[in-house]
């Protein structure tokens, strides 16, 4: 079975979420995970930044892309949007 868990740097102690699927390619050595839409407006809300909210370019990135899956009548959104996504290891 494919691993399909993924956080901010493959990190345990980060919210983890479930890809769909994974594009083949990676981003600059990350992975660029393909979510459901319901997914992606979790990890949008998981990442704003409410201390500066004028750094929120990885969440508009992600609200962008939202967006154009919803108008492409799309089901899934790639969420790569330049973040350090990698592999949850799973335990043995």
């Amino acid at each position: 079975m494919k691993n399909n868990k993924f956080s901010i740097n493959g990190e345990k102690d980060m919210p983890i979420y479930e890809a769909v699927d994974f594009y083949p390619t990676r981003w600059n050595g990350w992975l660029r995970p393909i979510v459901t839409q319901e997914t992606a407006q979790q990890i949008a809300k998981d990442i704003f930044n409410h201390d500066d909210p004028s750094d929120n370019e990885p969440y508009q990135n992600i609200i962008l892309a939202i967006q154009e899956s919803k108008e492409n009548f799309e089901t899934t959104v790639e969420v790569g949007c330049g973040l350090i996504w990698d592999f949850v290891e799973e335990e043995a």
